[in-house]
């Protein structure tokens, strides 16, 4: 059985290092996937899921945050740039677009 909780993974992408904060605690009403540059940690890409994506993919999982970190990263988040924030509100179609459910 999964334990939800709030999970930190540390992911690099393109020779950077970032975080991943996961935040999956039943309390919520959705999950919470945040990226943050790991030697500032004040620019956050913040992306929300519905508690539905839990049975397609485990977003703990370091290729699904590779995947994410990189698709922020393409979607113009500059990360260097501190205080940048970006947010994604629907993030279950990213799921089907990247292919993070068909990732072992």
């Amino acid at each position: 059985m999964k334990l939800f909780a709030k999970e930190v993974k540390k992911i690099i992408v393109n020779n950077y290092e970032f975080l991943c904060v996961i935040d999956q605690r039943p309390e919520r009403e959705f999950i919470s996937f945040k990226i943050y540059p790991s030697n500032t940690k004040t620019s956050c890409f913040s992306i929300m899921f519905s508690w539905k994506v839990n049975w397609e993919t485990n977003l703990c999982r370091p290729m699904v945050c590779a995947k994410l970190i990189q698709h922020a990263i393409n979607s113009g988040w500059d990360y260097k740039i501190k205080n940048a924030l970006a947010k994604i509100q629907d993030g279950d179609i990213l799921i089907t677009n990247l292919g993070l459910d068909e990732l072992e």
